[in-house]
């Protein structure tokens, strides 16, 4: 059999409407022998080049001026030089795509991609992309997107995972064949069929690293024994580093006085030694896994390099999602093998094993789910980041009800059913409620306390009697009481779902959080009032204490001829900016760092600013623009002259490079939301203002989360306008007062 390693580059990822630029691929036979090789670029006949396609694929409008040739005339060509060998690529599906839609019919020809092979056999990478894994294991790959460099490189790809796939144990290859046989007909099967695989066979799982700092509070220290479940402890902070520093600290300090610590963060990758506590859909269930398969004829691929992976994870004694790399529709398959409730074996071993732990970590809204377990008993907590936990426990009572499986369900009667049903829905509930017709932008709109559906309740019914839509409909039907209820609706997807937040439950949450001795990390200037988490944790006395090594002085630049952020110029007013900024200062000891308040308006200053630097030596990465979190983060640790431009991203790696200077795009404004909106009518009765009591608090601990992974940070951009405003003036007083 030969093999045709392939790949393109495109103007999208739409085949239908976007236009292959470049083909390259070489064929070869079973004996590695260069059969033929094929490397043209493209004249579009699609959608046109872009400035932004030639940054990312290296493809001059120049290049193809001089060297493009007409799919047309070649589309025959290509079609006999490839003919029927086996197609191997990275994402192969992609390129098959395209071709396909462009008249080259390879449809039928056997592919192997070597993305679901590096998933199944190298456990744990940081990033699965080709760029990353050339880089790290030493493929060739000089000229990373262009076609045949992505050729070159998955051929050793390929070779390799083949080496790795020769050196399986031997159990494991064993336990594999009769799935291999009868339940799947992916292709790259025969590359496990009848192999022996090796009897020595170790892997080493990855070691807990030691907490190692020389940070000391002897101050905060002393006050640790005046903790009690009545007077808490509560400490600015501003920088995550330092501040993990801290926490662990305090932990260590409170553990050498007798007592055992739970730590509380939305970050766990910032405590790596710690061990976790996971909620039960996070961990794999054996059994579960094997009935993902005994109940289907076949797996397809993408099925199937999902089980091969779950299989030999757990092979290796993997039982924690973090270890499982779940990759897009991945994440829906987990929900059919993972472990469904405390009730588990799986889950009550681990209980056992954190039982004699003097330190857990786990995130808050996992401490919420679980206050009830013995485990916590006697504890302290440690409330790393207050803010983001006072929020997990607000809306820690809300129960969703979705739809979205039924819609996809295999059963045609019930996705048809579903379908309708949600169609009806939006006609009868939705759009009277808006008042207008729905657009293309998902909706997330409050049901009245008073509205009751009972008509939609009953249909509801009738398309399934399982748990999840009697309790949507019970709740559709007949709101329980003191609750908030909303629906979210996606028109791009057809997806629906209904939520129920319950008064009774989040007080109960605060009563149960009331027993427990605590310290509270948090980001909000609370010198004038504490009302944040008097209100919103009910734990307001104590001690407030703070320390400089915590809080890191930033000066705050804010120019002068700002324009309007409803402005249509505006983004590109942000791009001149930042373009004026790199000029000016960034080189291989000064980085810049720009953050923004939606993916949206990150992608469009990220185009025009890197079509300005396509010929500098300046390297400008974007969250979800250069790829994943993983590829970003790797990417880094090669990079001179860095333009980081991010939304969300908080990671602890990213306080290792020389990041000087931060830009402030807008204000990170979380959308209205319905529970919200209740809260701030119960508050304006009794004369509190969820404005200052919620909302400025929020921003300022979301603007401080993101700025603290840079410590190096000294100086702040703020492009904003609405600075001008009162509570822009307080935003910016509280965070940068120091």
């Amino acid at each position: 059999m030969d093999y045709c390693f392939l790949d393109l580059e495109t103007t999208g990822f739409d085949p239908d409407k976007d236009s292959i630029i470049e083909v390259s691929f070489v064929v070869r036979n079973e004996r590695k022998e260069t059969l033929n090789t094929f490397d043209e670029v493209i004249v579009p006949t699609k959608s046109e080049l872009t400035s932004t396609v030639t940054h990312i694929t290296g493809i001059s409008q120049g290049e193809i001026d001089e060297k493009g040739l007409s799919l047309s005339d070649i589309r025959q060509k290509i079609q006999d030089q490839i003919g029927e060998s086996v197609i191997v690529g990275h994402n192969i599906d992609f390129d098959i795509g395209f071709l396909v839609a462009n008249g080259i019919d390879v449809s039928k020809n056997p592919r192997i991609d070597t993305h679901e092979l590096s998933r199944i056999l190298l456990v744990g990478e940081e990033s699965y992309a080709l760029e990353i894994l050339s880089q790290k294991y030493g493929f060739v790959h000089t000229d990373a997107h262009r076609a045949m460099s992505d050729v070159e490189a998955s051929v050793d790809l390929f070779g390799f995972l083949c080496q790795r796939i020769e050196a399986l144990p031997s159990d494991f290859l064993r336990d594999i064949q009769g799935f291999l046989q009868t339940k799947t007909d992916w292709y790259a099967k025969r590359l496990f069929q009848g192999l022996k695989g090796v009897d020595d066979f170790s892997f080493s799982k990855p070691i807990r690293p030691s907490f190692d700092s020389s940070f000391s509070m002897p101050e905060f220290g002393s006050r640790l024994p005046e903790l009690s479940s009545e007077e808490s402890i509560f400490i600015e902070q501003d920088d995550s580093i330092k501040g993990r520093d801290a926490v662990m600290y305090i932990a260590q300090s409170l553990v050498s006085q007798g007592k055992k610590v739970v730590i509380l963060s939305p970050k766990l990758s910032f405590f790596p030694w710690l061990s976790k506590f996971p909620t039960p859909e996070v961990l794999l269930d054996p059994e579960r896994l094997a009935g993902f398969v005994e109940e289907q004829d076949k797996l397809d691929n993408a099925e199937t390099t999902f089980y091969l992976k779950c299989f030999y994870r757990h092979f290796l004694g993997f039982r924690g999602v973090v270890y499982f790399d779940l990759f897009f529709q991945e994440r829906q398959l987990w929900k059919q093998v993972c472990v469904l409730n405390e009730k588990n074996l799986v889950f009550q071993s681990v209980l056992e094993e954190r039982q004699n732990e003097d330190i857990i970590a786990l995130t808050p809204q996992a401490f919420w789910q679980f206050q009830h377990l013995p485990l916590w008993q006697d504890r302290v907590l440690i409330l790393d980041e207050g803010e983001v936990c006072a929020e997990k426990l607000l809306f820690s009572p809300t129960k969703t009800y979705s739809l979205l499986s039924y819609m996809e369900s295999k059963n045609d009667q019930i996705s048809t059913a579903t379908q309708f049903w949600v169609t009806h829905f939006c006609r009868e509930v939705i759009e009277p409620k808006l008042r207008h017709m729905l657009s293309s932008f998902p909706q997330k709109l409050a049901l009245s306390p008073k509205d009751r559906f009972l008509d939609l309740a009953q249909s509801l019914r009738e398309i399934d009697r399982d748990e999840e839509i009697l309790g949507m409909a019970d709740v559709l039907e007949n709101p329980p009481e003191k609750s908030v209820r909303w629906v979210y609706y996606n028109p791009e997807n057809g997806h629906l779902s209904l939520s129920v937040w319950k008064a009774d439950v989040w007080q109960r949450q605060k009563e149960l959080l009331q027993k427990f001795s605590t310290v509270i990390f948090h980001r909000h200037n609370i010198s004038d009032s504490n009302a944040f988490f008097r209100v919103f944790l009910g734990k307001s006395q104590g001690i407030f204490l703070s320390d400089g090594r915590l809080v890191s002085p930033k000066s705050i630049q804010i120019p002068s001829d700002l324009i309007s952020v409803k402005d249509p110029k505006f983004n590109s007013f942000c791009a001149r900016k930042i373009i004026d900024e790199v000029e000016q200062k960034v080189s291989d000891e000064h980085w810049l760092v720009v953050n923004f308040s939606s993916q949206e308006s990150l992608k469009k200053v990220f185009t025009e600013v890197s079509e300005y630097f396509f010929d500098h030596d300046v390297t400008i990465l974007g969250e979800k623009v250069t790829g994943g979190d993983g590829k970003l983060l790797e990417k880094l640790k090669t990079a001179t002259k860095v333009v980081l431009f991010t939304q969300n991203l908080v990671h602890p790696a990213l306080a290792q490079y020389p990041f000087q200077t931060f830009m402030v795009q807008k204000f990170p404004f979380s959308p209205p939301h319905p529970l919200l909106d209740s809260i701030d009518e119960q508050m304006k009765q009794s004369g509190q203002s969820l404005w200052d009591v919620w909302t400025m608090p929020h921003v300022m601990a979301h603007l401080s989360r993101r700025l603290s992974v840079f410590p190096s940070v000294k100086g702040v951009i703020w492009l904003d306008p609405r600075e001008n405003s009162r509570w822009g003036k307080g935003v910016l007083k509280s965070i940068f007062s120091s």
